[in-house]
């Protein structure tokens, strides 16, 4: 699951290694419209639809890869 997250993220991303711990906003620099762009390729990727209060909830890779799991 963490290496599909990644694959997703890179897109996103130029040249910044991406971690399980990686913050979305500080280390991967991305924004809160950015997150919303990713969260719609998790939708379609994983078949599943992501609140916008959960949303809120993704600090870190982590965090979405923990989300995704739990409710695919």
């Amino acid at each position: 699951m963490l290496e599909r997250v990644i694959k997703i993220l890179q897109n996103y991303v130029d040249g910044i290694s991406i971690e399980e711990n990686s913050t979305l906003e500080a280390d991967l620099g991305l924004s809160s419209f950015d997150v919303v762009e990713i969260v719609v390729e998790f939708e379609d990727e994983f078949g599943i639809e992501i609140s916008d209060r959960d949303i809120g909830k993704f600090v870190c890779v982590k965090d979405i890869v923990d989300y995704l799991e739990t409710h695919i």
